[in-house]
């Protein structure tokens, strides 16, 4: 079973990883953890894997979880809300975005131990950002009345893992895929006074580009009762956006940002599991989502190399995760995360294509074992919170504020064994 499993199961993630999924992330472009139990318990897996997805997190893993496969699927079910106040280009009107709401995401992965010292893992990374609106916030400026922005992005993660001595595993993986990018609706930005490449800005259809970085991990059992990991994952470096290159700063270039933290995992009584996690998302080295309306001020038009974008703040998550064995079969799992704001006041009116406000989300899920098989589930829940404009409408817009919110909630299932 071993040797049928492992190519098959790789032959899966790879047609998997060749369309990129739609995704409305809750940390800024990406889901809150890797996997449906990860996900159950706040998103923790630096110093904690129960599933191969973990592996997108820390590659060191690919040992320590053994010979196993996992599959599943996690629902979402988003709303962001733009709010005008005292705007010179229409009335006071909330805008939901009442198009696409529901999102299916795909997870799974694989791995075998190589030997007592090498482990050999594959898995998806999934992210994606953008509402859809049917109502558009835009239309008063004098675009269409249909308005959304995808972003998704699909990469293959292959680990390996190395362990130094009876502690210690190292792990590296290589991030290969692919990314989606499309808009409609801004017709508004799509002249010569806005956008250095009028004709790109909208309405271009979806345009792909091929993705690549590599992750770096490390796992160690201090002791019985602790054990500690850390991971880095460098940014996607990302094919330009051609077809849209007079909107997206640098000509298209549109790169998913660096991501590194640690956790410590403590067993401080049988049965009971309690991890802590600390990870940061560095958005302000990519020019997309660094720049803001400001840049409109010094005559940096669209697209060009300090072209207005997000403007998003770095974001730093601390998770909280807990699990109780409560029987042989049955584990319960909860899990908390407080995150800052990626969103910055002055720039709600991009933000409405961008829209993460929220700042700490709610999880909880369940494991039941049974004839070798893991039946895993988990739901999340992320509160809306508002971003409320400041300076946020430039005057030749009409001057005012847009408030812009967002809430999610989520349900996933998975499957996993071991061979």
């Amino acid at each position: 079973m071993r040797v049928f499993s492992a190519p098959l199961t790789c032959l899966s993630l790879a047609l998997l990883a060749a369309a990129p999924i739609s995704a409305h992330a809750t940390l800024g472009v990406f889901e809150h953890g890797n996997g449906i139990q990860s996900m159950a318990m706040g998103g923790v897996s630096y110093s904690v894997a129960y599933e191969t997805t973990a592996l997108a997190a820390n590659p060191a893993h690919a040992l320590g979880l053994g010979n196993r496969y996992d599959v599943g699927v996690d629902l979402f079910w988003a709303e962001a809300i733009a709010s005008y106040r005292g705007n010179a280009a229409g009335p006071d009107e909330s805008y939901p975005s009442d198009a696409k709401s529901y999102y299916a995401i795909p997870q799974g992965g694989w791995s075998t131990r190589l030997s007592d010292r090498l482990g050999l893992g594959v898995t998806l990374l999934n992210a994606g950002l953008g509402p859809s609106y049917h109502g558009s916030p835009y239309e008063r400026f004098g675009g269409d009345r249909n308005v959304m922005m995808n972003l998704a992005s699909t990469s293959l993660v292959t680990a390996l893992a190395y362990r130094l001595n009876e502690r210690n595993v190292v792990g590296a993986s290589l991030n290969l895929g692919y990314q989606e990018f499309s808009v409609k609706g801004l017709e508004f930005l799509d002249n010569a006074q806005t956008s250095i490449a009028p004709g790109h800005v909208t309405n271009q259809g979806k345009d792909g580009a091929f993705t690549g970085g590599f992750s770096l991990g490390w796992h160690g059992e201090l002791t019985p009762w602790m054990s500690w990991g850390a991971g880095y994952r460098t940014r996607n470096w990302t094919q330009k956006h051609r077809d849209y290159r007079g909107l997206i700063a640098e000509g298209g270039r549109l790169e998913l940002p660096s991501i590194y933290g640690i956790g410590v995992t403590l067993k401080p009584v049988a049965l009971w599991t309690v991890a802590v996690e600390v990870q940061h998302y560095d958005y302000r080295k990519q020019r997309a989502f660094r720049n803001g309306l400001a840049q409109f001020e010094t005559g940096e038009l669209l697209g060009s190399d300090q072209g207005p974008g997000f403007n998003f703040d770095n974001q730093t998550a601390y998770k909280l995760g807990v699990s109780w064995q409560a029987t042989p079969a049955l584990a319960l799992r909860a899990g908390y995360i407080y995150a800052n704001r990626v969103v910055n006041s002055t720039e709600t009116l991009f933000g409405v294509l961008g829209c993460v406000t929220a700042t700490y989300q709610y999880s909880a899920g369940a494991t039941w074992v049974r004839n070798g098989w893991e039946f895993s589930g988990m739901a999340t829940h992320m509160p809306a919170k508002s971003a409320r404009g400041r300076n946020s409408i430039p005057d030749a817009f009409g001057g005012g504020e847009i408030d812009i919110s967002d809430e999610l909630i989520a349900i996933g299932f998975s499957l996993g064994r071991r061979f």
